[in-house]
């Protein structure tokens, strides 16, 4: 079974919520697909956290607001405003899918990636913005 790595593609859905194990907060998009590894910095710690898992592993996790940009770095999950009135959210991620990228996917990602600035105006959807 394939593993999360560098250059690969990975798929994940998340849910998250307000308590561990409850799913019970809004998530502009579930679904969330990345190269990994790819990031100017580095591996983010999210990154960090996803390696050598595979395949329709869960991973839970408990994330303070004020370490949110840290945490995700240049990846901007679809996490909207969950962190708007909250000191901390609950994530449970699924890994649904992993795969060698095309060319062409990598180079999307790369120019993606140069492009969020967190707080410099980005338009992704992550709340940086």
């Amino acid at each position: 079974m394939p593993k999360v790595e560098l250059m690969k593609k990975v798929k994940l859905t998340f849910q998250a919520g307000s308590a561990a194990g409850a799913a019970d907060l809004f998530l502009p998009r579930a679904d969330f697909t990345f190269i990994f590894g790819i990031g100017p910095g580095g591996l983010t710690p999210f990154e960090s956290l996803l390696e050598q898992h595979t395949a329709t592993e869960n991973i839970s996790f408990r994330l303070a607001g004020a370490e949110a940009d840290l945490f995700f770095g240049h990846l901007a999950p679809p996490c909207g405003s969950l962190f708007e009135g909250r000191q901390e959210v609950f994530f449970d991620v699924r890994i649904v899918g992993i795969e060698t990228p095309q060319p062409r996917d990598v180079i999307r990602a790369m120019a993606e990636t140069a492009g969020h600035g967190h707080g410099a105006g980005c338009d992704c959807g992550c709340g940086c913005g």
